[in-house]
């Protein structure tokens, strides 16, 4: 499937992966999404709890128990975990709240427990899950048996508020996960939450189906546009990579997403980015064509497999591979855009095209790179790394 050179060129990235991981870990459990020179130098819950799969496949458990404790230290009085953190612990978000972030921290504490067994943690921070639970019910629509958000994984609620798939699945995994732990330290919690758990995942089979594919959006209006939060439940394991609902979807993804002058797929549609909002310029995602070489590897469809993985061979940094990247005509068009909306200004984003217009990759081919190196996305690829070698395919 690979050659000699490809396969030390995937051992290079691999090793960079770890090694950025490491960098970017500290010793009170917060985990970087990026470098300390980047605009993402802050821990958030998301990023954290995908990055923690990578680390329990290495079986860096004491890394993850440190980063769970991390944020149940931080967790609000009301439950919710904030859309992200100062690397001290302290809240530095910008977006309204983002349900899945509790979600995706639940469904890690019963992730930890099953490599571990550590019932001893689970019964020092059940408090955690009993507060982080009373927030995911707030936004709670019984009659609908769908959770209520205003922002999700693309923190952009024109196209995210409402019955979102990513938002529904994260909570789903985490209610189910908190549903779990409660069976385990013999809590009454227990089987509301296994009811609240099986109902939503009616509610996206009602809801968030739609002509045999996952669809992003389901209340006032609905998006059923190709989307990668769309591969929500196979990223979060909830059904086969078999799945005749899910194959549609993907199929769907790449159809409408895969960049075929850069290779890589989009994360949605160029038309709900606008005005300015694809920060760098519209382009491929590294951490979603990474979920879409995972699913590949896991349905056997390697030629598929082999032309996304090709992708960070081509577009890594000396090993260090960025969010995302686009062409120069884009990443101008993204320009001219945030300037004129005022969002240039706001977030380090000025700083980050600044690192961009002064790169060899722009001056000499045109490529606008945004935040090189990103922790999520070498999680990712070690999560994909790994799903070859199980398979003997490196």
């Amino acid at each position: 499937m690979f050659t000699s050179a490809e396969k030390n060129i995937l051992k290079y990235i691999y090793n960079r992966s770890l090694e950025f991981i490491n960098q970017v870990s500290y010793s009170n459990g917060a985990i970087l999404a990026s470098s300390s020179t980047h605009r993402y130098a802050y821990a958030y819950p998301r990023d954290s709890a995908l990055i923690i799969r990578a680390l329990l496949k290495l079986k860096e458990h004491k890394k993850v128990k440190r980063t769970l404790r991390f944020f149940c230290k931080n967790q609000s009085e009301l439950g919710e975990w904030a859309q992200r953190y100062t690397q001290k612990g302290n809240v530095a978000s910008y977006r309204p709240s983002q349900l899945d972030s509790n979600g995706l921290i639940l469904w890690s504490m019963w992730k930890y427990y099953e490599a571990t067994k550590d019932t001893l943690f689970l019964r020092r921070y059940w408090k955690n899950v009993v507060k982080g639970m009373e927030f995911i019910e707030e936004h709670y629509i019984p009659e609908e048996k769908m959770l209520f958000s205003a922002n999700s994984i693309h923190e952009w609620p024109p196209i995210e508020s409402g019955y979102e798939i990513w938002a529904n699945c994260s909570c789903y995994v985490g209610i189910d996960a908190a549903s779990k732990i409660a069976k385990l330290l013999n809590k009454t919690e227990k089987d509301k939450w296994d009811n609240i758990a099986k109902n939503i995942w009616e509610g996206i089979s009602v809801h968030l189906i739609h002509d045999k594919k996952f669809r992003k959006l389901s209340n006032h209006i609905d998006i059923n546009d190709p989307d990668v939060a769309c591969l929500a439940p196979y990223v979060l394991e909830i059904i086969s990579p078999n799945d005749e609902i899910l194959d549609n979807t993907v199929e769907y993804i790449r159809e409408g997403l895969w960049q075929d002058n850069l290779g890589g797929i989009g994360r949605y549609l160029k038309k709900y980015g606008e005005p300015g909002r694809n920060n760098g310029g519209y382009g491929p995602y590294s951490m979603y064509t990474a979920w879409l070489a995972q699913y590949y590897i896991d349905t056997n469809q390697l030629n598929r497999a082999r032309e996304t993985i090709i992708w960070f061979m081509e577009y890594n940094k000396d090993g260090y591979i960025p969010e995302h990247i686009a062409m120069k005509k884009e990443f101008l068009e993204w320009l001219e855009g945030a300037k004129k909306s005022g969002r240039y200004y706001e977030s380090g984003r000025k700083e980050e095209a600044e690192k961009v217009m002064t790169s060899k990759e722009y001056k000499q081919k045109g490529l606008s790179y945004w935040v090189t190196p990103l922790t999520w996305t070498h999680a990712e690829f070690i999560i994909l790394y790994h799903k070859l070698k199980e398979k003997k395919l490196i």
